[in-house]
């Protein structure tokens, strides 16, 4: 059966390099061009070019392709942030990461926590951090019906993962683990391969149509909504390109 961090490595290795890359005009120019038809693709759940843009931008810089960096680069509040799974294919898959190893933690055969021991290889700098259900408790995350409740170790592990990654290499997720560190702060939990579950009401999940009901008001929505159908993901995507054509012309 194969471990946690058997199963981190699978779930992570789809990225082939993870160096941090320069934004050359070429580039820019492939991603002004791409982001238009991502995001009527319907395909990942962005809501305007700009933000599939910004996550094919910051998914580059990073060292991601461009149709991963719309798995693994989430927009959260506006701005776009690294998953935990994106964070860690990163982690893996750069050479100055000499080592990662992750230790679960018992007490009598009880769960305690998660103990993360990460070093580098170009100076052999390492730090170990850890997080225990003692240490939730005590900062008042577990709250009932709260991802700490229902997905105690995976909440455990991300977060001493996050808490060595921002010690030790910065520089690789470029700072962008709040995911990792306190995915409660938006409402969700983390699966065992790091990726972002029971997403509440936050910019995670906004409901696309009242985004656009905001902007237009109601009565443009529904008269550019008539005929259209679909979830409301690709319904309002019709309407948001029926708006900005009607705008464009006028």
């Amino acid at each position: 059966m194969a471990t946690k961090k058997e199963i981190i490595k699978e779930e992570t290795a789809i990225i082939p390099t993870a160096a941090t890359r320069e934004l050359t005009p070429g580039i820019w120019a492939m991603i002004e061009r791409m982001a238009p038809v991502m995001y009527k693709a319907h395909l990942f759940g962005v809501t305007t070019p700009e933000q599939a843009a910004a996550i094919m931008l910051k998914g580059y810089e990073l060292g991601l392709s461009i149709t991963a960096s719309f798995e693994l680069v989430q927009v959260i509040d506006g701005k776009p942030a690294l998953s935990p799974r994106g964070a860690m294919a990163l982690l893996h898959n750069n050479p100055i990461i000499k080592e990662i190893k992750i230790t679960r933690l018992e007490d009598k055969g009880k769960f305690i926590g998660y103990e993360c021991f990460m070093s580098r290889a170009e100076n052999g700098f390492s730090h170990t951090s850890k997080f225990t259900m003692e240490m939730a408790v005590k900062a008042g995350l577990v709250k009932p019906n709260s991802g700490w409740m229902k997905y105690e170790e995976n909440m455990c592990l991300w977060r001493a993962i996050g808490f060595a990654a921002d010690v030790v290499a910065p520089d690789v997720t470029a700072g962008m683990t709040t995911l990792m560190k306190a995915p409660e702060m938006y409402g969700v939990a983390l699966t065992e391969g790091g990726d972002v579950i029971e997403a509440t009401a936050t910019s995670i999940n906004v409901d696309p149509l009242q985004e656009l009901i905001d902007q237009h008001g109601i009565d443009k929505v529904v008269s550019a909504a008539n005929g259209i159908t679909g979830t409301p993901e690709q319904i309002a995507a019709e309407v948001r390109a029926k708006l900005e054509a009607e705008k464009a012309t006028t």
